[in-house]
């Protein structure tokens, strides 16, 4: 159904409708405002840093349910699967080094190093923003590999509203809801949704599940004064449950069913002031609170049985200060961050730590010949101090520049240093999987991981409406990795116990590609992305586990205004990955646990497609099928098989 209707689309031979008189039939993404990059609202097209931008008309078009299905397809972009959870990997480097925010502020619960994207729903966000490579010297820790930063949407009319409810394979169900008034200076905005899925298994012969079923709780409510353009204040409160359950399988056979829960609160507070001809002020604070419970229950005995529970939270303070002084657009603030982690599974409970940082950027356009004409040069050197009450001092210096030759091509190029301490999982936690047989325990004299990275960008925008040409590459050396190390090898009957080690060092270097045309047809466009990544070991002198070399995506998407159709099609090639499997463990990254053997794990295509039909009065039927080409497996990507599901949309 989904690829007759695509094909009816773009096949169709009725005459097409005269251009808009109002203007062109895609709003200019240059002019989008963004923040992530310079931590102040920026123009796309101004942006010393190279910034990717998801917007909410794309989130609904491809009908993806959370954020990692909204990742899944997009260019440079992987995600790892565990058991814990779904992570997100940018330029080669894995989910702890890359940090993710909502509306500029830090998310907390970790659960290993892996923050579950699915844990973030798409009902109220406004834009997804992503910063490709060192952003260090504005964010400080873990974010050496990128930000992503989830940009919620707010209240532009008196009344508004909106809901949204689909059904499919695996019994997947998604309802979601969102309510929103402004009257004269008070805006207040409410919304909440649930999900569920069943389990589903590559390997149906046994009893272990491949992935786990969910169940999705969410709600949220937003309260903003902003009496002018020049004064905005705000109190936003969230909270969200997600259950999971799933079947293991012990080597020796045992069964077990895993229960796993986790829940997040978040509060913030906070206030924007621009002063007339002065600088623009923004001060907020941040509590977050994640508590995590694992339950591993074996059937038939209770000889494996194993529960635990984890309490996290994150108190954050931001002070800002924005100003533009003559060719100079300066960004300095402090920041304070604190994390508490209280478990069972600490030697010492609880455990606290105390980070605060100092930053400034400074935005300088130089003047390369008259007002209005020749290149345009922007230069951005930054700096962040972080003092950390374990590590100590980091700086994390880096300066961009932004190089504008002409008006149609654009140059970017930014290096910089990271760090990233380690988490109090890797410090203190005594963690132990019952299903497999072994535990892997803190090391309190774990060191920060360094980094140094540049990146160097190109955009050409040829004489071709709705053409836009870019490339990219990157180069990211790390010291003192922490990988798990151990000696012997595991097993159910007597755990070897694996310790956490600064003993790696490690590159990753690549280029992107990326191509956007608008065919012929009108209202269609075509997106063209290849990624070539080079990330080695150099400890071990082998390529990092995981990453493919080569990966290609694709996106054609076209809108049919006579029958009101919507169509957007996705798809990626993602080339064969290297694992390590030690003998009778199957433990990646391990250094010492006996033998290991090298897998290659074939190359798969992955494909996504949806049709929206426009019906009058605000509703939108819908037809999304995802994994088309039925891409996974029980090991290494363990994702959801082929499914289809519909549904409604009706927005006022």
């Amino acid at each position: 159904m989904i690829f007759s209707l695509v094909a009816a689309v773009l096949t169709s031979q009725s005459p097409l409708p005269p251009p808009e008189a109002s203007g062109p039939e895609e709003p200019d993404r240059r002019q989008q405002t963004v923040v992530t990059a310079s931590r102040a609202e920026r123009k796309l097209e101004d942006a010393v840093v190279a910034t990717e931008v998801i917007t909410r008309q794309q989130m609904e078009a491809t009908g993806a349910r959370d954020l990692g299905q909204l990742l899944q397809q997009h260019p440079g972009v992987e995600l790892v699967y565990t058991f814990r959870g779904v992570g997100l990997r940018l330029q080669g480097l894995d989910p702890e080094y890359v940090l993710i925010l909502v509306d500029g502020e830090r998310v907390s619960g970790r659960v290993g190093t892996t923050l579950d994207l699915g844990r973030f729903s798409l009902r109220d966000l406004e834009r997804v923003e992503i910063v490709k490579g060192p952003a260090a010297a504005l964010y400080g820790a873990d974010a050496m590999g990128g930000v992503v930063n989830l940009i919620t949407r707010r209240v532009q009319r008196p009344l508004e509203a909106s809901a949204r409810g689909s059904f499919g394979t695996l019994l997947e169900g998604d309802v979601r809801a969102h309510a929103g008034s402004k009257q004269g200076p008070f805006e207040v905005r409410v919304g909440g949704g649930y999900r569920t899925r069943n389990p589903y298994d590559w390997e149906p012969q046994d009893a272990a599940t491949s992935g786990a079923g969910l169940r999705r709780f969410d709600g949220d409510v937003a309260l903003t004064y902003a009496p002018d353009d020049q004064t905005r204040a705000w109190l936003r409160s969230g909270y969200n449950r997600r259950d999971e359950n799933a079947v293991d399988l012990n080597p020796s056979g045992a069964v077990l069913d895993r229960r796993q829960r986790q829940e997040q609160f978040d509060l913030s507070l906070g206030g924007q002031h621009r002063f007339s001809g002065g600088p623009t002020l923004l001060a907020r604070g941040h509590f977050g609170l994640f508590r995590e419970q694992l339950l591993q229950d074996q059937r038939g005995s209770r000889g494996l049985d194993d529960y635990s529970q984890n309490l996290t939270r994150l108190y954050e303070g931001l002070l800002q200060a924005d100003h533009r002084l003559g060719a100079h657009a300066l960004t300095g603030g402090v920041e304070l961050l604190g994390e508490r982690l209280t478990s069972a599974r600490l030697d010492q409970s609880p455990v606290f730590r105390l980070r605060g940082a100092a930053f400034l950027q400074d935005e300088w356009d130089v003047a390369l010949g008259a007002e209005g004409t020749g290149a345009k040069l922007k230069i951005a050197p930054g700096f962040r101090f972080d003092l950390d009450s374990q590590f100590g001092g980091a700086p994390s210096p880096r300066l961009a520049l932004k190089l504008d030759p002409t008006p149609a091509l654009t140059v970017r190029a930014s290096a910089g240093l990271g760090f990233r301490p380690p988490s109090f999982q890797e410090l203190y936690l005594r963690f132990s999987n019952t299903g497999i047989g072994y535990v892997v325990s803190g090391n309190p004299e774990l060191t920060a991981e360094r980094s140094v990275g540049v990146n160097v960008g190109v955009d050409w925008r040829p004489p071709i409406d709705g053409w836009l040409f870019s490339a990219s590459g990157f180069h990211t050396q790390l010291r003192n990795l922490i990988n798990v190390t151990a000696t012997g090898e595991p097993n159910p009957d007597n755990p070897v116990t694996f310790n956490y080690e600064n003993v790696a060092r490690a590159y990753t270097q690549g280029i992107e590609l990326n191509g956007r045309f608008r065919l012929p047809v009108r209202s269609t466009y075509l997106d063209l992305a290849y990624m070539f990544l080079d990330a080695r070991d150099r400890t071990r002198d082998r390529p990092l586990e995981g990453r493919s070399r080569h990966r290609v995506n694709a996106q054609l998407s076209t809108r049919y205004r006579p029958w009101n159709l919507e169509a957007v099609v996705r798809g990626s090639w993602v080339s064969a990955r290297p694992y390590y499997l030690g003998v009778g463990g199957g433990f990646a990254n391990v250094i010492g646990a006996g033998d290991e053997t090298r897998v290659g794990v074939p190359a798969y295509f992955d494909l996504e497609a949806q049709v929206t039909y426009h019906f009058k009065a605000g509703f939108e039927f819908f037809v999304n099928g995802y994994n088309l080409f039925n891409a996974g497996d029980q090991q290494f990507n363990p994702r959801p098989p082929r499914g289809v599901l519909g549904g409604v949309q009706w927005e006022y």
